[in-house]
């Protein structure tokens, strides 16, 4: 009787318990059923799932009184449960929601954007994964119409068009290698449905070893939940160089996480950039390169013993809270955050340090050295040690308010209010056991507001102002509008954008007071820069059609004359205008890529810039295999007129002006072969490929040139 009970109770909790499953199981089909037609997310029903859960227990309790060793059965039990849970949360779909964005880019597969640091704004990127892009291997290409370099990708760049320069005003040492890196606001952030991976290299396989580049990009982005974003990328650019001693490498490391949740952002990460440079010092004469046709190897250059190593560490995080309120609400049975009026409080951190540390040994014989440093040594007669540190601390709260809605004609309001602390030293190493140093440190308090707001798609516009309460910059002040106006008679628009920008600025510690074995100089007397700028921008996408206008007008403008020594021009301001025009024409098969800039410049002996760069592609481009492979065969042409370009001093890491000789007026060309395979881009370059016609002046910088007849292979594929 007691055997017939077991089994009949046995019989009867398998009867349930394949019921149970199956409920379970139809109500997660009905679940992801219904997910899947509509946007709504459903859950099995939670009397259902405690139902089958006492059915679970009351099934173990029952056979624990005649099988006391009940483990294996109770495992069994837990297994089934958690694969049941796994399903559920498996086909439950993904949907992010967040008042970052509108909703209508929820559903992106890839969501990019950069953060700024005064009001952790998201400003949408589109990510561009096109042969054309990707052609450009080195990055002051994808940025401007050509540059003035060191001749080695990685190395030390000078932008030609004076508005695209970038500087960084807490180390004026890593201003020109910024370019090739990224801050915490122009670092990308991602959201993607599915993990994506961009895998790339660009590099001279055939080059001798003695001369070879080789570039890598690689990073991976995936989503933990539908806000939660994890980034780890590496970027380095390197070459052996034409010259002797002009090895480079310049590597970035990026880790970084964002959180878009439904009233918390965050963006929050660690970049590292380091760059190690041989200093040649270039050439000792420009005939060795217009005249002969000798190996550049053999060619003398300057400097036989010197290298500089530049560190940056930046850590950062932007983040707000949003505190929705109930005006102006569209529909006030929506429970969205951002809609109507919203408060955001938010916060900005950013610590940045960056290092630069040259060292060099000079010979009492060598004078070509010597007179390159205008046989200028304070301290030591045959050698040089010294580093130039900068640390910056900047520290930021601020509130967001949203009076109406986030496409009003006033969407927000801001205001902030900050600290910041930099921190400057100076030191000479005399021995391994001495040193001198100076030391500077700077505590600044400042406020800070904005406005924006938009007219439907047609009208977007935008104000910020920053001015110093206290401290070392007390009065400083930064003022930037813009407006853009849309119209769209074509599907992607016609945009016209205008700009206004008056700064007043308290000159860099360094270029007030510097002491190294080559330069030392005092200049308490150096007043605030001023600066106003006008810009105006037009676009019509469809046609590939960008023209621009920009005029700038500088009061007592910092640089560095022909001594290499810092100076302050407070005669007369200083003005630069600048166009630039970018049109791309197609006819059939035939494509002509022109990017043209001029610039004038009102003082040449203060501020040097090629009159006219021209930047051409000409190029047949084909399908190989319809919707699966694309083919562009043709020319890459680079050329500016004759002006005396920057020399490089590399124990400061600036350019300085020069008047011995102009450089420019010599085309250099590029032919390669690109293909777009699917997602991937494959080219292949023979650089400088006319290299001595008609002429052999190929020079980058005064004293550095281009790289020669090369073979460069390269590739980027993405994953997703």
């Amino acid at each position: 009787m007691k055997r017939a009970a077991v089994i009949l109770l046995l019989l009867t909790a398998s009867v349930l318990s394949v019921s149970a499953r199956g409920s379970r199981q139809d109500s997660t089909a009905l679940t992801t059923k219904r997910a899947t037609d509509s946007v709504e997310i459903f859950h099995p029903d939670s009397t259902l799932v405690a139902q089958i859960d006492s059915v679970y227990t009351a099934y173990i309790d029952s056979l624990s009184q005649y099988f006391p060793d009940s483990t294996d059965i109770r495992k069994a039990i837990r297994k089934i449960k958690k694969e049941e849970r796994d399903s559920i949360r498996i086909n439950k779909p993904r949907i992010l929601e967040t008042f970052v964005v509108p909703d209508t880019m929820w559903f992106r597969r890839i969501l990019i954007w950069n953060s700024d640091s005064k009001f952790n704004e998201a400003h949408i990127v589109d990510l561009d994964t096109t042969f054309n892009y990707h052609y450009n291997d080195y990055p002051m290409m994808k940025k401007d119409v050509n540059a003035t370099y060191l001749g080695t990708v990685g190395s030390a760049t000078l932008y030609h068009n004076y508005f695209r320069r970038e500087s960084v005003d807490q180390a004026p040492m890593f201003t020109p290698y910024i370019g090739d890196s990224h801050t915490s606001e122009t670092v990308r952030q991602f959201n993607v449905k599915t993990p994506y991976t961009e895998l790339a290299y660009w590099g001279t396989l055939l080059a001798k070893k003695e001369m070879e580049e080789a570039d890598l990009n690689l990073l991976t982005t995936q989503n933990i939940t539908p806000g939660l974003n994890i980034t780890l990328s590496y970027q380095r650019y390197g070459s052996k160089g034409m010259l002797k001693n002009e090895n480079t490498s310049n590597q970035n490391t990026y880790i970084y996480a964002n959180y878009m949740g439904k009233k918390y952002f965050v963006n929050a990460g660690h970049l590292r950039q380091t760059v190690t440079r041989e200093e040649n010092g270039g050439i000792v004469d420009s005939q060795w390169i217009r005249d002969t046709t000798i190996d550049t190897k053999a060619i003398e250059v300057t400097l036989d013993d010197a290298d500089n190593k530049l560190k940056r560490r930046s850590y950062f995080i932007h983040q707000t809270y949003a505190i929705p309120m109930n005006f102006f609400r569209k529909n006030r049975d929506s429970l969205a955050v951002g809609e109507g009026t919203t408060a955001y409080i938010g916060h900005s951190l950013v610590y940045n340090t960056y290092s630069k540390e040259y060292t060099d040994k000079i010979s009492l014989i060598d004078r070509n050295a010597r007179d390159f440093y205008f046989n200028q040594f304070n301290f030591n007669q045959t050698a040089s040690h010294e580093k130039l540190y900068a640390g910056s601390f900047d520290n930021k709260i601020f509130i967001k308010l949203q009076p109406f809605a986030p496409d009003a004609i006033v969407s927000k309001i801001n205001g902030g209010i900050g600290y910041q602390m930099l921190k400057t030293k100076n030191t000479v190493f005399l021995n391994d056991s001495s040193s001198i140093y100076g030391r500077n440190v700077q505590n600044n308090f400042y406020v800070y507001a904005g406005v924006n707001g938009q007219f439907r798609k047609y009208l977007h516009w935008e104000a910020d102002a920053d001015y110093y309460l206290a401290g070392y910059k007390m009065m400083d002040f930064d003022i930037n509008g813009k407006i853009t106006f849309s119209a769209y008679p074509l599907e992607q628009g016609i945009h016209l954008t205008g700009k206004f920008s008056t700064s007043l600025k308290e000159p860099h510690p360094f270029e007030q007071t510097l002491l190294t074995n080559h330069h030392h100089w005092e200049n308490n007397n150096f007043k605030k820069v001023s600066e106003t700028r006008i810009e105006g921008n037009f676009t019509i996408p469809k046609w590939k059609l960008e023209a621009f206008f920009g005029y700038a007008l500088t009061g007592n403008m910092i640089y560095y004359d022909t001594l290499s020594v810092v100076r302050q021009h407070s005669e007369k301001p200083v003005n630069v205008i600048s166009a630039y025009l970018r049109k791309d024409f197609k006819i059939w098969w035939f494509h002509l890529d022109n990017k043209i800039l001029f610039q004038k410049s009102s003082n040449e002996e203060v501020l040097p810039l090629p009159m006219l760069s021209l930047n051409l592609r000409y190029y047949l481009q084909f399908p190989v295999v319809k919707d699966v492979m694309e083919m562009q065969i043709g020319l890459n042409g680079l050329m500016h007129t004759a002006y005396y370009a920057p020399a490089y001093s590399p124990d400061l890491g600036q350019f300085y002006n020069q008047t011995r000789e102009k450089i420019g007026g010599v085309p250099y060309f590029d032919a390669f072969v690109n293909v777009q395979w699917k997602r991937a881009c494959v080219f292949i370059k023979v650089t400088n490929v006319f290299k001595g016609w008609p002429a052999s002046d190929y020079f980058s910088a005064y004293h550095y040139i281009r790289p020669g007849r090369e073979f460069k292979l390269g590739i980027f594929w993405p994953f997703y």
